[in-house]
């Protein structure tokens, strides 16, 4: 009577592992979510939204030594290629500082000029160091 019991057992657990293994990662989030209710899992750490400031620096480093030391015969399309992806790095690393700018709110110009050489040198005096080569 014991054999049958220890192999009912069995076969009941491995009964039990082939209807829960499909949808395993379902199980598990609501075993975390009751966790969490319980306040024995801690919380999901959020996600960063914006890349690391590191990377941002970096980005402004190598696009903007590219864009100025470009060579002359460069095709335009590029120089305005370089320069908006130069503008979207320096909104990035205003954001990730919390530093005010308009540089998204002038089309391209004079004031767009003036307003990104603004915004390059107030990322300098916030410890960006120097944008370019």
């Amino acid at each position: 009577m014991g054999l049958v019991l220890v192999q009912g057992a069995a076969v009941v657990a491995v009964l039990a592992l082939l209807w829960l293994l499909p949808e395993a990662d379902a199980h598990l989030a609501r075993a975390r979510a009751l966790g969490r209710r319980l306040g024995l899992v801690p919380p999901p750490v959020p996600a960063p939204v914006a890349p690391p400031i590191e990377q941002i620096a970096a980005d402004l480093w190598r696009i903007g030594s590219a864009l100025h030391d470009a060579p002359p015969g460069t095709p335009v399309a590029r120089r305005r290629g370089w320069l908006a992806a130069y503008d979207d790095v320096l909104v990035a690393a205003c954001r990730g500082l919390d530093l005010d700018q308009s540089l998204e709110s002038y089309p391209p110009g004079a004031r767009r000029d003036l307003e990104r050489e603004r915004v390059e040198r107030m990322l300098v005096r916030a410890g960006l160091g120097p944008l370019r080569r």
